[in-house]
């Protein structure tokens, strides 16, 4: 691997990692709202309603640190390529 594409790795790392925060904080933040909540149907609404999609939208940095890393493979690979060095 070269140090050129270091950044677009360390990008990654880092929109993994909040990602994965985002969807811990999300289920956590789920748990308390399905207890809070005044009557059953409330709950369950939060719970197959809303859970889901807060936890699709706290998945998406997870989903660009993905993005950024093959991107950065692709980079490095087609450099690699061009130089004649693989």
């Amino acid at each position: 691997m070269s140090e050129g594409y270091g950044t677009l790795r360390l990008w990654s790392t880092v929109l993994v990692i909040v990602g994965v925060a985002g969807v811990i904080f999300v289920v956590i933040g789920t748990i308390f709202a399905i207890f809070a909540a005044p009557t059953f149907w409330q709950g369950a609404a939060f719970l197959f309603i809303g859970d889901p999609l807060a936890v699709l939208f706290a998945s998406w940095p997870i989903a660009l640190g993905q993005g950024l890393r093959a991107l950065a493979d692709v980079a490095e690979y087609t450099h690699r390529q061009q130089s004649g060095l693989g």
